[in-house]
């Protein structure tokens, strides 16, 4: 390949072309089909040429052919010319640097550069390169070469001693581009660790110290977060021990600050870098009563500059300090400690003695997270609030409720550092108190007082002697039984697990078996359902799984309201359970799911008790327990569960079903059998075999076609649509979805057949089409499509645009082991939403109404950035129905609101077009809801840029103050809050 340098030449010099002339000379220069001497020499002329543009043409010429070329392509010899070329340039004229900043930063990467060449850059750089004159790319360029250096040159540039420094500092001094200073901040700390800073120390430390705290407000735009930002400048100013002296005052001043992130940021350097980390405990000690003198008023203060966060964010510097210090490290130190601890302790004293203060519990949980960093800690501090609370007397019932709290936290406290009451200083004779103080309130009549004591209870559990625990068993007992609130039975059922949970045998004999046997011969359901729920309660603990299952099994089928009463407590059961143990006894062969679809396969068969066997919302709580128990087994149990069951569903699963030709008895027996079949195969593992799948698909379709039964029509078209996700694929796939597309095609046009169960179905597998990605999926979306059109039923098939983006938490979802694909819910939308625009613009009325539905169905399942491609075409029907006579203004309102909420950029730009819609309507509309979500949309405007509100802020203000005479309190109060917001659009956008 031979380079044409006469024409290559030419090119460079009229700068047009050059990054592609110079990638054909550095293949050239790659294939040795030339060489660099001779491209170098053929630019002689312009590279000495005496107009600087022509130079410069010239430099970028050389430049890029070098960045073309391999990292380990030149020699040294040729290495040192390059180098004293570039050097050369960067001082020619001040518009070189960039072209010559990007060379240096590609050849100090390169393999065979030397350390003269690196030193001879930086000689050449640091008199002649001001960083902060340049460009912000330009200075980029320059903090990657530092990067390259101290990546792996460092030592090249270690003689040059402070000079070295200096320039490293001198160019970011100053330096406001987050993309610079996040380069800056994750390469400085291995810099500084590695290099001697000598008499610059503090220079380089206030350098790096002037961003403390990070002041960078986010946008959409950003890419960089400021909480990296501040993370990476945090361990800057803490990488190296002699920062220690500047850092930690630094710090406490910012502490001192009024800005709520400063604190923050100021905390978090304390407890993550400086405490635990990096520098030595005995310079922090030095500084320890300075700290906890600021920490002080940040806890023990109610101002609004001391938020939850940053209390909670100063107790934990608190106890990092006593984790890393010195004093708390061996038994030598102990003296420092508890003089430590005294003063703490006597910082607290006056909130612990008043307890109606605002901070007698902040006060007590700050002691709780110091008591946590040592045992001689938590010993001083029980003995001192144990005495101080235990001898109040003479208190009011508020002050009692928060005494008991108080006491539960310090109880807490020692139980997590295992310390024994009865060790505690002077308490040794007195901690059986504690316990009786507790179980005395929680008979209390005063709920808050109760609450409080059964929380400080279910935290002393472990405390409570034998005597006290049949006292706290008799409380439970009775509170189970009563008519309480439901925040005392909830906390009276933590009470009985945590019991439950230690002492398993006293509760199965003291409260279980005691009231079950007197229970079962009771009539009284609100009672049963009360013990019911409270056995359930205790399905974490294995002791009680039999338990649990004999009672449950042996309250089925009585009546229709034990019966209901029963499922209710199983569907809590099965929904909350935390250990999935309970489920698995369940399926063993004497076990709750044997037996719930024994007692219902039966009683189906047989048309036994139609209250029981037949009620839609007892079969709809049976499927769900069901359906919950065989999705969380293994597949093998699955596998054993279905083999036991399905021959009971031979006349579903072996035998083509013509529903037309059963008897009223047989339609009503496959129709319920088919629900149950449901609860039994929907959350199946695809891996698990299923015998005759195509069949039951078939049958289930003629099921849900047919019936009279809404349940079973429901439960017939999901099952179908489910084992069409599962287990139908490949070449036969497609036979069998065309034949039941025609077979549905042919049901929708026989006069005795209910078109809304055919269009049920056509919409269930629709959507397990789509969710699986399958390749006839758009050949029923666009089926789909044309039956909106028809007069007769197009307002039905609106469901299926609602069901394609709806996501349901127990069916057709990758918990019941469907295949989902990724951004199923975009690919419907891309492919649908133009051709129901288009079918709305040009159809006639009573039809265009299905595909506005359809859109606005579409359009709420989906988020901005899907919406934005189509957003010229969706936005004109959306503003014709933001009027008070359109049906779906309201629906349309809903889609605006949360489109403003996210705000979603394209709306910026037609904000004047709906904007005084919406005031009409807040004004015009007859509909509270319509006017107080056209409100909420307006107060949403706000946020987006100030250039485009202004003009409209007169007439939103103007219209706004016609709002305020609102017949309805609820509107009044969301135009108050939405003129408010206008008002003040300009002085908020103006602080930003």
């Amino acid at each position: 390949m031979l380079c044409d340098y006469k024409n290559i030449a030419n090119v460079v010099a009229s700068g047009i072309d050059i990054d592609s002339t110079s990638e054909l000379v550095s293949k050239a220069i790659s294939a040795r089909a030339t060489t660099f001497l001779e491209f170098v020499q053929s630019l002689e002329e312009i590279l000495t040429s005496t107009e600087k543009d022509i130079r410069l043409n010239g430099v970028k010429a050389f430049v890029t052919v070098v960045k073309n070329l391999p990292l380990d392509f030149f020699l040294t010899e040729e290495l040192d010319y390059i180098n004293q070329f570039l050097c050369d340039r960067f001082i020619d004229h001040h518009s070189f640097i960039p072209t010559v900043l990007s060379g240096i930063e590609y050849t100090v990467q390169m393999k065979n550069i030397t350390k003269e060449m690196i030193v001879r850059y930086f000689n050449t750089i640091m008199p002649h390169f001001h960083c902060q004159s340049q460009l912000q790319n330009d200075r980029y360029t320059f903090y990657c070469i530092l990067h390259q250096i101290f990546l792996n040159r460092l030592e090249d540039v270690r003689f040059m001693g402070p000079d070295f420094l200096y320039c490293v500092i001198s160019s970011m001094d100053g330096e406001r581009d987050p993309n610079n200073l996040i380069l800056l901040f994750r390469i400085l700390p291995q810099f500084l660790r590695n290099y001697p800073l000598g008499h610059l120390t503090e220079e380089t430390f206030d350098v790096i110290a002037c961003y403390f705290p990070i002041d960078f407000h986010e946008t959409e735009e950003s890419k960089i977060t400021r909480n990296e930002l501040a993370s990476n400048l945090a361990r800057c100013l803490t990488c190296v021990e002699e920062f220690s002296d500047f850092c930690i005052p630094l710090a406490l001043q910012k502490l001192e600050s009024n800005l709520i992130i400063a604190k923050l940021d100021s905390l978090y350097l304390l407890v993550n870098k400086l405490c635990c980390e990096y520098f030595n405990p005995i310079k922090i000690k030095s500084h320890i009563e300075e700290i906890w003198r600021i920490l002080k008023i940040i806890i023990m203060s109610d101002k609004e500059d001391s938020t939850d966060e940053v209390r909670e964010a100063a107790i934990g510097v608190l106890t990092a300090l006593l984790y890393s210090l010195a004093i708390v490290k061996g038994d030598d130190k102990q003296e420092q400690l508890s003089d430590f601890l005294e003063i703490i302790l006597k910082s607290s004293t006056r909130f612990l003695l008043d307890t109606q203060a605002n901070l007698f519990i902040p006060s007590i949980k700050l002691l709780c997270s110091v008591g946590k960093t040592s045992k001689y800690a938590c010993l001083k501090i029980a003995n001192k609030v144990y005495l101080m609370l235990l001898d109040k007397s003479d208190v009011s019932q508020t002050e009692i409720t928060r005494i008991i709290e108080g006491m539960g936290l310090i109880t807490n406290m020692c139980l997590q550092m295992s310390i024994d009451l009865s060790c505690i200083p002077g308490l040794d004779r007195r901690w059986e108190e504690i316990g009786c103080y507790f179980l005395l309130y929680a008979q209390n009549e005063l709920p808050e007082v109760r609450i409080s004591a059964l929380k400080a209870l279910q935290i002393s559990t472990r405390l409570l002697t034998k005597s006290q625990r049949q006292n706290y068993y008799c409380i439970i007992t009775t509170l189970i039984k009563s008519n309480t609130t439901g925040s005392i039975r909830n906390e009276t059922l933590s009470c009985f697990k945590e019991a439950a949970k230690y002492y398993k045998e006293e509760i199965n004999t003291d409260i279980i078996h005691f009231n079950i046997n007197n229970l079962n011969q009771s009539n009284d359901i609100l009672m049963k359902f009360k013990w019911l729920n409270a056995i359930c309660s205790l399905g974490n603990e294995e002791y009680f799984f039999k338990l649990i299952n004999d009672i449950m099994c042996a309250n089925l089928c009585r009546n229709q309201e034990e019966t209901q009463m029963t499922l209710n407590c199983l569907r809590e059961l099965v929904r909350n359970i935390e250990n999935t143990k309970l489920l698995h006894h369940f399926t063993l062969n004497n076990g709750l799911l044997n037996c719930i679809l024994t007692l219902w396969i039966n009683g189906i068969k047989n048309c036994e008790n139609f209250q029981i066997f037949r009620n839609e919302i007892i079969l709809n709580d049976v499927s769900f327990v069901v359906n919950s128990i065989v999705k969380i087994i293994s597949n093998s149990e699955q596998q054993r569960v279905l083999n036991q069951f399905i021959q009971y569903f031979n006349d579903i699963v072996e035998t083509k079903i013509c529903y037309q030709s059963l008897s009223d008895i047989e339609k009503d027996k496959y129709s319920y059998m088919v629900i149950l079949l449901e609860s039994i195969l929907n959350s199946v593992n695809q891996d698990v075999k299923i015998n005759n799948v195509t069949l039951i698909i078939q049958n289930c379709v003629e099921l849900s076609t047919f019936t009279n039964i809404s349940i079973c029509n429901l439960s017939a078209s999901r099952l179908a649509a489910t084992l069409i996700n599962k287990y139908i694929e490949g070449d036969e796939s497609n036979v069998i979805l065309n034949n039941l597309k025609l077979h549905l095609e042919s049901n929708l046009h026989l006069a005795n057949v209910n078109k809304k169960n055919v269009i049920n179905q056509i919409s269930w597998i629709t959507k397990s089409l789509a969710l699986k990605g399958h390749s006839k999926m758009l050949q029923w979306i666009d089926w789909s499509l044309d039956l909106l059109a028809d007069p007769s039923y197009g307002k039905m098939m609106t469901m299926c645009f609602k069901m394609l983006t709806n996501v349901d938490d127990e069916y057709l979802n990758t918990k019941c082991f469907c295949s989902v694909k990724l951004l199923y819910r975009q690919r419907i939308f891309c492919y649908v939403i133009e051709p129901l625009v288009s079918s709305y613009n040009t159809l006639p009325e009573p039809i265009k109404e299905n595909y506005l539905i359809s859109i606005l169905y579409q359009i709420d399942g989906n988020n901005y950035v899907t919406l934005s491609p189509y957003f010229s075409k969706i936005l004109p029907v959306l503003l014709q129905l933001l009027s008070p006579e359109q049906i779906y203004v309201l629906q349309s309102l809903k889609t605006f609101r949360n489109l403003l909420e996210s705000k979603t950029p394209v709306l910026e730009d037609h904000l004047q077009s709906f904007i005084p819609k919406l005031l009409n309507l807040s004004q015009n509309s007859k509909y509270m809801d319509i006017r107080i979500v056209a409100l909420q949309c307006l107060y949403n405007c706000c946020d987006y840029s100030l250039i485009k509100l202004l003009p409209l802020k007169k007439q939103v203000i103007c219209e706004l103050g016609k709002c305020l005479d609102d017949k309805k309190r609820l509107v009044r109060k969301e135009v108050v809050k939405t003129k408010s917001k206008w008002l003040s659009i300009d002085v908020i956008k103006d602080d930003n």
